[in-house]
């Protein structure tokens, strides 16, 4: 089977991975069109350079990408949306267009219709762990017209996507909201251990968060947190304001955790925390649904 051609917009991390990957397995021609804020036409010999042990040529324009197969679009988040635009411009009927960026939904649909309209297929894709770690074979949660045909393409070439249906944007808002959590964690425990730090206990602290993590599955927590929420809501948060004032008695300010007391005064609901307290049972789909319930009212 023919190989495709293939072109990137945007020369970053992910799509030097991307097509170092490709051009070990023999795929070519693989071009490249970069506007970045460092590396732009005319470019330097040291970008030129790095391109070609990829397996890449550089472009001046991005009209040199309009008779590729496949374009990605690996742009920063900030312009993706203009740059998903600007290559429906110059692509052919039947080109598929993978949008690897972080943007948003609304920004993947906009894109999506543009490319559309220009008869080609688009492919909503997102990375679902870091290139760092997982190389050409990070997982790609991906949505759109052009979904399956991505998939067809790029599973033989050793690519691991996984399908989320026809629908561009669907994919990325999962990316988006996975994101709230795997970036909330990280700014939760780096302003909890930076407050440990200041009053002499990281390594307490380290070993009491690890502890009653690693005591249950993620999955048993989160349903354990979101069950309760419901009910405790409002004394978690008189708890939280507590803290919030110790993390400022120790000089830290506490940005996650008045977040936190803001978070738990929104959840906090008279009404609801009756109405579940005199169920027998109930599951966090429960509770999600009565708060999905009383944000559409």
């Amino acid at each position: 089977m023919r190989h495709p051609r293939i072109g990137f917009v945007g020369f970053g991390e992910a799509a030097q991975c991307f097509s170092s990957h490709l051009a070990a397995q023999g795929v070519k021609p693989i071009l490249a069109y970069c506007q970045g804020q460092t590396n732009r036409p005319p470019y330097s010999e040291a970008f030129i350079a790095q391109a070609a042990r990829c397996g890449v040529t550089l472009v001046d324009e991005i009209d040199d990408l309009s008779d590729m197969d496949v374009v990605f679009s690996a742009v920063v988040v900030a312009s993706a949306g203009q740059m998903g635009e600007a290559i429906a411009e110059i692509i052919g009927p039947d080109t598929l267009v993978i949008d690897i960026n972080a943007s948003t939904p609304t920004t993947k649909k906009r894109v999506a219709e543009a490319v559309e309209a220009r008869g080609g297929r688009f492919a909503d894709s997102n990375l679902m762990g870091a290139v760092s770690l997982y190389g050409a074979s990070v997982p790609l949660y991906t949505s759109g017209s052009g979904a399956a045909r991505f998939f067809q393409i790029f599973t033989p070439l050793g690519f691991s996507i996984e399908l989320a249906g026809s629908e561009a944007g669907k994919a990325a808002a999962v990316k988006m909201l996975r994101s709230v959590v795997t970036k909330g964690i990280e700014t939760l425990v780096v302003e909890a251990l930076t407050a440990a730090s200041l009053a002499g206990v990281r390594q307490e602290v380290l070993r009491g968060i690890c502890s009653t993590m690693d005591a249950t599955t993620f999955s048993k927590f989160l349903d354990m947190c979101i069950r309760t929420d419901v009910l405790h809501a409002e004394r978690r948060a008189v708890e939280m304001e507590g803290v919030r004032d110790g993390l400022q008695e120790l000089g830290l300010e506490p940005v996650m955790t008045e977040a936190v007391v803001k978070r738990l005064r929104l959840s906090s609901d008279a009404a609801l925390r009756s109405s579940f307290a005199e169920r027998k049972s109930y599951s966090a789909d429960d509770v999600l649904d009565a708060y999905h319930q009383k944000i559409v009212l």
